[in-house]
């Protein structure tokens, strides 16, 4: 790290202590604060030194400092909100400790490797969030516990790493703090908190877990960090039973990817990556089961149990009728009119597939039953619902995706809301 970097992230991570200033302004005061600090920065004059030291080549080119102004007035945003709505006063200063002091020290450990990288950001926006946090709680007089405010503050650094992976340039300073706002806005609302041990037992279990499955290239950054943010508010909600159902789809399915991988890359069908999957896949395909989660955690209604299993059943049986199905000699039908059509053409079905999405979805409803996170009275319903899902993914492949309406992660999300609510429609007829 050159002198020019490490005066920046002094810059950034001396940014930070307006997190404690914030609760003594409180709203309109952090509204009038970040407005003068957006004002000053966007008059810098490019020839200062201070211009000079933030600049990147962009904002050479513009002659504004922009990152650090679209910083600003990402901030200015929250405070509006905080001032005509309800979003907490404290969640402003968990998110500028985030974006500033955390990034930071993330970056610092960059050489050491983009996941440590992300590992440190978690662990560190985490902590300072948590005691920015409760600084800011006690000032404004919230009252909330110690579980939730650390609960928040995690959530929040797994969010932020995340995106900063996924995302570059100016985006970084404008998303970034905004998802973390709404974020910590949206689970303030729920009012759920969970123990501090759990909480970091699991967090750390999961970072292990995200380690491995990079190592032996089943995920990608952006997939081990969106997994790890699943599989922390799974756990959150329900219990752990509920991950190892929805681990299993990933395990199945990052098994079968490899299934015959030269034959499928011979022919031009194979998963990019070495069937590495990145945050779209692992949202895509997990995003509905992560909503029944959450939604039973707070409304503990059984049928969402149901929908919970239907979702990866259908992901399972979707992701093996395209990995096994795809190795079928013979061309595959498409769903629409059973024309044959090239291997690899979305939408197009095989009769190897169709037996590979029912055994995928009669193999998840087992080890659901086996679990214990269902009972084996909602194995038929399930079985059925998510063999429909799996279809409709093809339907929808053949329909829209082929014609590149719709992305492969948009039909995974869409499918698994098929066969949730399939599965939950057909137990409630047959009951």
């Amino acid at each position: 790290m050159n002198t020019v970097e490490l005066r920046r992230l002094l810059l950034r991570a001396s940014f930070g202590l307006l997190a404690f200033a914030v609760p003594f302004l409180g709203g309109i005061g952090s509204l009038f604060l970040f407005l003068f600090l957006s004002l000053l920065i966007a008059l810098v004059n490019p020839k200062m030194h201070v211009f000079m030291l933030l600049a990147t080549v962009a904002d050479r080119k513009s002659e504004v400092l922009i990152k650090p102004l679209a910083l600003t007035l990402s901030l200015t945003a929250l405070c509006v909100l905080n001032v005509v709505s309800s979003l907490p006063l404290y969640t402003i200063s968990v998110v500028i400790i985030i974006v500033t002091f955390a990034y930071a020290l993330g970056f610092v450990f960059r050489p050491y490797g983009a996941l440590t990288s992300s590992v440190i950001f978690v662990l560190s926006g985490g902590f300072f969030g948590f005691l920015v946090g409760v600084a800011a709680a006690a000032i404004t007089n919230l009252g909330a516990s110690l579980d939730f405010l650390l609960f928040v503050a995690t959530i929040g650094a797994l969010i932020g790493a995340l995106l900063i992976n996924i995302l570059r340039g100016v985006e970084e300073n404008v998303v970034v703090p905004l998802c973390i706002g709404f974020a910590l806005w949206l689970f303030n609302g729920f009012n759920y908190s969970v123990p501090v041990l759990r909480l970091l037992l699991t967090l750390l279990f999961m970072i292990v877990l995200g380690y491995a499955l990079w190592r032996v290239k089943l995920a990608d950054l952006s997939g081990v960090l969106s997994g790890i943010l699943m599989g922390v508010l799974i756990v959150s909600f329900t219990d752990f039973r509920w991950f190892v159902l929805i681990l299993s789809f990933f395990v199945i399915g990052g098994v079968f990817t490899r299934y015959k991988y030269d034959y499928k890359r011979a022919i031009g069908i194979a998963q990019e990556a070495g069937g590495a999957r990145g945050y779209r896949n692992v949202f895509g395909n997990g995003l509905v089961a992560l909503i029944c989660a959450i939604a039973f955690g707070i409304t503990g209604n059984t049928l969402l149990v149901i929908a919970y299993v239907g979702a990866i059943a259908t992901a399972t049986g979707d992701t093996l009728a395209s990995e096994i199905g795809q190795t079928h000699k013979k061309l595959p039908r498409l769903i629409t009119d059973l024309k044959r059509v090239p291997h690899g053409t979305d939408g197009g079905i095989t009769t190897l597939g169709e037996y590979s999405a029912l055994a995928g979805s009669v193999a998840i409803t087992i080890i659901a039953a086996l679990l214990g996170v269902a009972t084996p009275s909602i194995m038929v319903p399930v079985i059925i619902g998510s063999f429909f899902g799996a279809n409709v993914d093809s339907v929808l492949g053949a329909v829209l995706e082929r014609r590149h309406y719709l992305t492969n992660s948009t039909v995974n999300l869409l499918a698994t809301a098929a066969g949730a609510i399939s599965s939950v429609v057909i137990f409630l007829l047959l009951a």
